[in-house]
């Protein structure tokens, strides 16, 4: 989709309201708004990085629009979908009055509440995912044998980051997590109450169609796993060209 003259373009995320909890995820952007429609949630005022980045990528059932005269174009569409939605716009820590800042982890029971965070752990793990940045990958792929590459898949974290999946792991220098089911815990590291992981993980992501990824400070990412492919030069070239420009 070619920009405008003004690089000035004014997208719209639509979700179904049944998924609103999982905004949570991108709550802490507060120049974006919100607004409630009968059948939709509605949230605009993204800047570019914003509607690019693994927070909205990985939003459940989520349909991206951009806005040209009055009217609503699926992203990378050049016919209009929809009209502009007539509604009224609240920023969205007012619209959505969230009980923390990046997930509820509190949920057990109404009366009695148990903090689900992440601890560091002795009990050896075996590293199956790596977060790398994409220059070093860059660097390493570009001299890498292609047979080297085969059994790992990867997703763009951020246009810095790349989270990549399979063994053995490539040599390069990044963090390195252990696979609990759909969770992603850094090594070295495990949920304090680690007999309720299932019931966390449950809770988070019901129909495990996403991976969890964890940060030390027991905050997340949901990736949804179609976004994930094999990791190849061509791959990597077609993303990597796409953030150049």
């Amino acid at each position: 989709m070619a920009k405008d003259a003004t690089d000035n373009i004014a997208y719209y995320v639509k979700i179904d309201p049944v998924h609103k909890e999982d905004i949570a995820s991108i709550r802490h952007w507060t120049n974006l708004k919100v607004a409630f429609d009968k059948n939709c949630v509605w949230i605009t005022n993204f800047e570019d990085t914003q509607i690019n980045a693994a927070e909205v990528k990985s939003l459940p059932y989520k349909t991206i629009y951009y806005n040209k005269k009055g009217k609503l174009y699926l992203l990378n569409s050049l016919l209009p979908d929809c009209n502009l939605p007539a509604v009224l716009w609240t920023p969205i820590e007012r619209a959505l009055p969230l009980k923390t800042g990046s997930y509820n982890h509190n949920f057990f029971g109404i009366e009695e509440k148990i903090n689900i965070k992440l601890v560091e752990s002795e009990t050896e793990k075996e590293a199956e995912v790596m977060l790398v940045e994409m220059s070093l990958l860059k660097n390493y792929i570009e001299a890498a044998p292609e047979i080297r590459l085969q059994n790992i898949h990867w997703v763009l974290i951020s246009p810095e980051q790349a989270l990549l999946f399979g063994k053995p792991l490539l040599p390069i220098s990044g963090k390195v997590y252990w696979k609990n089911k759909n969770a992603i815990i850094p090594v070295g590291y495990n949920f304090d109450l680690h007999m309720l992981t299932d019931i966390l993980l449950i809770k988070i992501n019901p129909e495990k169609n996403c991976w969890i990824l964890w940060n030390t400070n027991s905050t997340f990412i949901k990736i949804e796993k179609h976004l994930l492919e094999p990791l190849s030069i061509s791959s990597f070239r077609k993303t990597f060209n796409q953030l150049q420009k």
